[in-house]
């Protein structure tokens, strides 16, 4: 399961570090892309924060570490469907 989600962490991260520079390199012409680097970053976030959780146990500070991230998750979603309805 470690090394799937490396994989995972590595295949998202050059995802939306290219969709990046692409976007920034010319806005005008792929906006779509915004919501989209905005979606997989929630993912990767909620996921981690669901991992966590999980295997967090009894310790409350990982929990609460979980919660966060799992907040941050949600307000990156929110951004990006923020983003995806300005785009409509």
């Amino acid at each position: 399961m470690s090394v799937l989600l490396d994989l995972l962490h590595l295949a998202v991260g050059i995802a939306v570090v290219v969709l990046s520079v692409i976007a920034f390199l010319n806005p005008e012409e792929h906006l779509v892309f915004f919501p989209l680097i905005f979606f997989l970053a929630a993912f990767l976030t909620l996921l981690n924060a669901f991992l966590g959780f999980r295997g967090a146990g009894r310790d409350q500070r990982k929990k609460i570490a979980s919660v966060l991230a799992a907040a941050a998750g949600i307000l990156l979603a929110a951004v990006g469907a923020v983003s995806a309805v300005v785009l409509l």
